[in-house]
């Protein structure tokens, strides 16, 4: 089968947001390792400055997944599936 430039585009750019997406996951799991030592606030402002950041670039990359992926390949449902469930 030979490989068209459109089909190589599609692959390309699904590989760059996977790497994203990987990268970010890491850094969300980086981000939740936090010693907390009892103090509320500085741990309620841990998770404001570095945890649901890295969570919204988590979100992010996979959302830009869940537009190009076809449907029949993504397992999970989709976060605008989820939305309308009624």
């Amino acid at each position: 089968m030979k490989s068209t430039p459109a089909a190589e585009k599609g692959l390309k750019e699904v590989a760059e947001l996977t790497g994203v997406l990987a990268e970010a996951i890491e850094e969300l799991d980086e981000a939740r390792e936090h010693e907390g030592d009892g103090d509320h606030t500085k741990h309620a402002k841990h998770m404001r400055d570095k945890v649901v950041p890295a969570m919204l670039k988590v979100r992010e990359a996979a959302d830009a997944l869940e537009l190009i992926v076809d449907d029949q390949l993504w397992p999970l449902p989709k976060y605008r599936e989820m939305l309308f469930v009624y």
